[in-house]
C-alpha cells in the first residue's frame, strides 16, 4: 500500500531571482521520493510534497545547500506556525548594510568629483585614488559581501544567478580602479587613461541594497495579511480540568476539553457552546462585521473574539483542525503555487542570466576593437552597464507578489483562492452556473400558506398536519411543526402511525383516518383529486411543494411550503451580469420550481430536473461549446460539478473551508462574495499581467541603452532596482482591494 505523502515548508536564504527559484525547485524535485517542489520567490518559502519513507529533512538540506541556498527554518504540516519573524531580520540586514554603503559612497562620489572641480587642486592624483580606495573597499567587500557569496556558490554548481551580474560587474570596474591605483606605469604604456571608477563600484552597491532594502520592507507588508492571521489564535486557554480551572499552552488543549472565555478573550479553539450567551466577533475570520449571538448547541471558531458574556464551550477541533488553521494552509498553498502565465517566466529567468553574460561579452569584445579611445575603458563601462542593467529580480517577483497579496487580502474578505491555476482561470470566465438549493435559496424550506375547505378552518388543518408531522424527519415535517409551534398550536396524539417514504404518513387521530402527503399519495389513498391537480399546479408554478390533507377518505385542506431565496441573491446575479457574465440555474428539482426561483434571482437560463451525478456532464457540454465555467455550489452534494467546472466556488459555512473540489471558497455563507472573488481574481490577473510587461520590457530596452553606452553604470544600478520596487509596489496596490482602491 502506497505511503501517505508528507508536506514540509522550507523558509529559504539566498533566494534573490527567478533563475534561483528554478535551480532550488529542480535541485528539491531531484531527490528521489519528492512529488512536488514550488518554491515562493516573494515570500522564499519552497513547499515540499514528498514520501517519508524515502526522505528525510536532512537530505532536503542538503539538496539545498548543495544548490548554494540555505535552509533557515522549516514547519511540518499539521504544526503550529509561530509568527515569522525571518522577513523583518532580512529588512534590518539590508538597512544595516545599505546605510554603511551609503555613509562611505557618499564621500567616495564627492571625492570623484575632483576630477571637475578645482576643489583641493594639489592634491595628487595617487592620494587621491588611494583615499578612494580604503572607502570603497569595505562597501565592496562588507557590504556587497552577500553578492559575492551568491555568485561563488552559483559558479560552483556551473551555474550563474542575478549575484553573478553584480558581482562581474561591480568587481569589473574596481578592479580596473586597483590596477589604475596601484600600477599607474603599466596602465600608461598599455595605453589606457588614467582613470579610476571607484564611484561607479561604491554606487552601485548602494543603489542595489537600497532597492533590496526596499523590496524586503514591501514584502513585510505584502505578508502582513498572512502574519494577522497568524496572530488570531492565542498563546493558552483556560480550560476545566477535574473541577479545576487551569491556564495551558494552546498546543494542550485536546478536543472534549470544556474551555472556558471571558469577555475581551479571543476564542482558542473551534467549538459547541454548552454555558452561557454571548456576543463574537466574527470579522477577521469571516469579514463580517455584525457580532453573531452565541448560546448552547452553537458553534464557536478560533481566533474570533468574546465580547460580552462568559462562555464555556467543548474544544471539537484543536491544531491543524481548526478552521483558522485550514485558512491559513490554503492561503500559503496559494501563495506558494504557481500560475501558468508564471512558469513562461521561470523558463526566460533560467535561461536571462547566461545570456546577459553572453551579450556583455559582446558588448566589451565591440567597443574594445571598434570603440574610440580609450577602447578598454570604454568597453569596461558599457560591460558593467549591461551586468548591472540586466535584472531577472523584477521577473521573478512579478506573479507571486500579486498572488500573495491577493490571495492575503481575500483571506481577510472571507474569500479563499486556492492558488495560481484557478487565478488565472477566473480572469477568463464566461458563464457563472448557479445550484439551486442551498445555494441560490436557504436549503430549509418555509410555509407560506393553509388552505381550508368545506367546514374546516386552517388552524385545524395545522393542527392536525403538524399532529401527524411529529413523528417525521423529513424536512417539510419540521417546517410544520415549528410553524405549529410559533401560532401556539397544541397537536392532538396520534395513533398506528406510518410512514410511505417519497409519499406521505397516515395515522389514526380522534378515531379519523388521517393522510397526509403530495397528490400521489393522495391518489394511493383513493381521495378525489380532480380540484387537487389544480392546486398543485398553481404552487408549482409559484415555486412551492403542496401537502394536501385528508379525513376520512375526504380533502381538507393543503399546506404549501417553498424554500426561500437568500438575501442579496437578485443583486448577486445582477453584478455578475454586469461583470459580462452569463448566467444559468443548475437543479435537480422539477421545471416549475426551479424556474419560479430563477425568476426571483432574474435567471434567464435554467436547465432542470438534472441528477446530481449529471451535473458534471453538463458543465463539460458547455465547456465544450468554448465556454469558461464558474459553478457556485453549497459544497455538498456539488462535488463532482465543482471540480469539472474550470472555477469551481463552494458557499462554506466555517467548518467546510477546506472543501477540496473547489477552487474558490466562501468562508460565509454570503452570496455577494462571489462577485468580489471574481472582481479580485481580475484585479489580480491584470497587475500580473502589468507587472511581467513592466520586467520583460525594461529589459528589452534597457539592455541595449547600456551595451550602446547610453546608459552609466550607476544609472543602471538605480533603474535595476527601481524595476524589481516598482513591481512588488504595484502588487501592493491589491491591499486596497475592496475599499475603493
Amino acid at each position: 500500500m502506497p505511503q501517505e505523502q508528507a508536506e514540509i515548508s522550507l523558509t529559504l536564504g539566498g533566494l534573490h531571482c527567478a533563475a534561483c527559484v528554478a535551480r532550488v525547485e529542480r535541485a528539491l524535485k531531484n531527490v528521489p521520493g519528492v512529488a512536488e517542489a514550488r518554491v515562493n520567490l516573494a515570500t522564499r518559502r519552497a513547499l515540499v510534497q514528498y514520501d517519508p519513507g524515502q526522505v528525510t529533512l536532512d537530505s532536503l538540506r542538503t539538496k539545498v545547500m548543495e544548490a548554494g541556498y540555505q535552509v533557515e527554518s522549516w514547519v511540518q504540516a499539521g504544526e503550529r506556525r509561530p509568527l515569522e519573524i525571518a522577513a523583518e531580520a532580512e529588512t534590518q540586514v539590508f538597512k544595516r548594510r545599505f546605510l554603511i554603503a551609503l555613509f562611505l559612497s557618499l564621500p567616495v562620489f564627492a571625492l570623484s568629483m575632483l576630477h571637475f572641480l578645482p576643489v583641493f587642486p594639489d592634491l595628487p592624483p595617487r592620494t587621491l585614488h588611494l583615499l578612494l580606495l580604503a572607502l570603497t573597499t569595505p562597501v565592496l567587500f562588507y557590504s556587497g559581501a552577500a553578492f559575492f557569496r551568491g555568485a561563488f556558490k552559483a559558479l560552483r554548481h556551473f551555474s550563474a544567478n542575478m549575484d553573478t551580474l553584480v558581482a562581474l560587474g561591480t568587481s569589473a570596474a574596481y578592479g580596473y580602479s586597483v590596477w589604475v591605483t596601484l600600477f599607474p606605469a603599466a596602465v600608461t604604456a598599455f595605453g589606457q587613461k588614467m582613470a579610476v571608477y571607484y564611484d561607479t563600484t561604491a554606487m552601485i552597491i548602494t543603489f542595489i541594497l537600497l532597492g533590496r532594502w526596499l523590496e524586503a520592507r514591501s514584502r513585510g507588508r505584502a505578508s502582513e495579511a498572512i502574519r494577522r492571521l497568524l496572530a488570531l489564535a492565542p498563546a493558552t486557554a483556560r480550560v476545566r480540568r477535574e473541577g479545576q480551572e487551569v491556564e495551558v499552552p494552546l498546543e494542550e488543549v485536546a478536543a472534549g476539553d470544556l474551555v472556558l472565555v471571558r469577555p475581551g478573550e479571543r476564542i482558542p479553539v473551534d467549538g459547541v457552546v454548552q454555558e452561557g450567551i454571548s456576543s463574537v466577533d466574527e470579522s477577521m475570520l469571516t469579514g463580517e462585521a455584525i457580532p453573531v449571538v452565541k448560546k448552547p448547541e452553537d458553534e464557536v471558531w478560533g481566533g474570533t473574539i468574546n465580547q460580552r458574556g462568559f462562555l464555556v464551550f467543548k474544544a471539537t477541533r484543536v491544531g491543524d483542525a481548526m478552521v483558522l488553521s485550514q485558512i491559513i494552509r490554503l492561503v500559503e498553498q496559494a501563495q506558494t503555487s504557481k500560475a501558468p502565465i508564471e512558469r513562461v517566466a521561470d523558463r526566460v529567468a533560467g535561461i536571462f542570466v547566461p545570456v546577459v553574460v553572453f551579450l556583455a561579452g559582446l558588448t566589451f569584445t565591440a567597443w574594445f576593437h571598434w570603440g574610440p579611445q580609450p577602447a578598454f575603458t570604454q568597453a569596461l563601462i558599457n560591460t558593467v552597464a549591461v551586468l548591472i542593467i540586466a535584472c531577472p529580480c523584477a521577473m521573478g517577483l512579478a506573479t507571486p507578489t500579486a498572488v500573495m497579496v491577493g490571495t492575503g487580502r481575500g483571506a481577510e474578505m472571507g474569500i479563499l483562492i486556492r492558488g495560481g491555476e484557478p487565478l488565472e482561470r477566473a480572469y477568463r470566465l464566461t458563464t457563472v452556473i448557479f445550484d439551486k438549493t442551498g445555494t441560490l435559496t436557504t436549503g430549509k424550506p418555509v410555509i407560506t400558506d393553509v388552505w381550508a375547505w368545506e367546514d374546516w378552518k386552517e388552524v385545524q388543518v395545522l393542527a392536525y398536519a403538524a399532529a401527524l408531522e411529529e413523528k417525521s424527519e423529513h424536512p417539510l415535517a419540521e417546517a410544520i411543526t415549528r410553524f405549529a409551534a410559533e401560532k401556539r398550536l397544541k397537536p392532538p396524539p396520534v395513533e398506528e402511525f406510518q410512514a410511505v417514504p417519497g409519499m406521505g404518513v397516515q395515522a389514526s387521530l380522534n378515531g379519523q383516518k388521517v393522510v397526509l402527503g403530495n397528490l400521489a399519495f393522495m391518489k394511493m389513498n383513493g381521495i378525489p383529486f380532480v380540484d387537487l391537480e389544480r392546486y398543485q399546479d398553481q404552487m408549482a408554478h409559484e415555486g412551492k411543494t403542496a401537502v394536501f390533507l385528508a379525513v376520512d377518505g375526504y380533502s381538507k385542506g393543503l399546506i404549501s411550503a417553498a424554500d426561500q431565496v437568500k438575501p442579496g441573491a437578485l443583486e448577486t446575479v445582477r453584478a455578475l451580469r454586469e461583470m459580462g457574465l452569463s448566467i444559468r440555474l443548475l437543479s435537480g428539482d422539477n421545471r416549475l420550481t426551479a424556474q419560479a426561483v430563477a425568476d426571483k434571482v432574474d435567471i434567464r437560463r435554467v436547465i432542470a430536473e438534472v441528477l446530481p451525478a449529471d451535473k458534471a456532464q453538463v458543465i463539460a457540454d458547455l465547456q465544450k461549446s468554448g465556454e469558461v465555467v464558474a459553478m457556485v455550489g453549497d459544497g455538498i452534494n456539488d462535488a463532482p460539478a465543482l471540480a469539472q467546472a474550470d472555477v469551481g466556488v463552494a458557499l462554506g459555512t466555517g467548518a467546510d473551508v477546506a472543501l477540496e473540489a473547489a477552487d474558490l471558497t466562501l468562508i460565509r455563507d454570503d452570496l455577494s462574495l462571489i462577485p468580489k472573488a471574481i472582481s479580485l481574481s481580475r484585479r489580480m490577473m491584470r497587475i500580473i499581467r502589468q507587472n511581467l510587461f513592466w520586467a520583460f520590457c525594461y529589459n528589452v530596452v534597457a539592455i541595449p541603452l547600456a551595451a550602446t553606452g547610453r546608459l552609466s553604470p550607476e544609472v543602471a544600478a538605480v533603474a535595476m532596482a527601481l524595476s524589481s520596487v516598482s513591481v512588488v509596489t504595484n502588487s501592493l496596490r491589491l491591499r486596497r482591494f475592496g475599499y475603493g482602491g
